[in-house]
C-alpha cells in the first residue's frame, strides 16, 4: 500500500498513465461504433435554449465523462474526487477537452461543491458521479439533489452500455470498452426536484432514473438496431 502511495504522488507517472489513458480512449472512439442518444426534451432544453444541465452518471461510467462534451459541443465542467486515484482520470479528462471541479463528500466538497453553483450560474452544464467517490455502488448520494435544488437546474441521468467491455476491479466495478465494440451513450430527460420534498424520496426518484437509463442503454446494445434514434458519432 506505501508503494502505491508513492506512485501515485509521482507527479511525472501520474502524467504519463493519464496520457495514456486518454489515448486508450482515442483507440475507443476510432474503433467503436458509438451512438449518442438525448431524450428530445434535453435536446431542446441543452441545444435549443442554451440551459445549463447537471449530468449524473454512475461512478463505473466515468471513462466516459469526455462524451458529455461530444453531446454538448461546449465546454462542462466535471466534479472529481480529489484522491490520488482519481488524479490519473483526470489528465485523461482534461486532454479531451473536460473542466475539472476538484473535491468529493470527504475531501475538500463544500468547496467543489461552491464551485459547481458557480459554474452553472455561469450557464455551463456539470456533471457528477452520485455514487462517488466510494460509494456504495449505484445508490444516489444527496449531494447531487441539493446541487439542483440550490442551482434550479434540471438533473439528466446518463449511461452507456457496449457490446465489449471489462470490468476492473474496484469497489465500482469501474468498465472500460474494448475496442471493435458497439457502443450507446443515452442521456434521459431532464428532472427538476422540488426544494420542499422530502430528500430521501428524491433520492429514490433519481435512483430509479438511473436505472432506467442504464436499462435503456443496454436494451439498444441487445435489441434490434433500426430503433435506435439519436445522434450518430464515430
Amino acid at each position: 500500500m506505501a508503494k502505491k502511495r508513492t506512485l501515485l504522488n509521482n507527479r511525472a507517472l501520474t502524467l504519463l498513465v493519464g496520457g495514456l489513458l486518454n489515448a486508450y480512449g482515442q483507440v475507443i472512439l476510432l474503433t467503436t461504433l458509438l451512438r449518442i442518444e438525448a431524450d428530445p426534451e434535453l435536446d431542446l432544453l441543452v441545444k435549443g435554449g442554451g440551459e445549463p444541465v447537471i449530468y449524473a452518471l454512475w461512478h463505473s461510467h466515468v471513462f466516459f465523462v469526455p462524451l458529455l462534451r461530444s453531446y454538448e459541443r461546449r465546454p462542462v465542467s466535471v466534479l472529481l474526487s480529489a484522491h490520488r486515484d482519481a488524479q490519473i482520470v483526470g489528465v485523461a479528462a482534461r486532454l479531451r477537452g473536460i473542466r475539472l471541479v476538484v473535491g468529493s463528500s470527504t475531501r475538500g466538497g463544500a468547496r467543489a461543491y461552491l464551485q459547481l453553483l458557480r459554474v452553472l450560474e455561469q450557464g455551463q452544464s456539470v456533471g457528477i458521479t452520485p455514487d462517488g467517490p466510494k460509494g456504495p455502488r449505484e445508490l444516489v448520494k444527496p449531494g447531487v439533489i441539493h446541487l439542483a435544488q440550490q442551482s434550479g437546474c434540471a438533473v439528466v441521468p446518463v449511461a452507456l452500455a457496449c457490446s465489449r467491455v471489462h470490468r476492473l476491479r474496484s469497489w465500482d466495478r469501474t468498465f472500460l470498452p474494448l475496442p471493435f465494440s458497439r457502443a450507446v451513450f443515452v442521456l434521459g430527460a431532464p428532472i427538476y426536484f422540488s426544494a420542499d420534498a422530502p430528500i430521501e424520496a428524491l433520492q429514490d426518484e433519481l435512483n430509479r432514473a438511473m436505472e432506467s437509463t442504464v436499462g435503456r442503454a443496454q436494451a439498444r446494445i441487445t435489441g434490434p438496431q433500426p430503433g435506435l434514434v439519436g445522434t450518430s458519432h464515430g
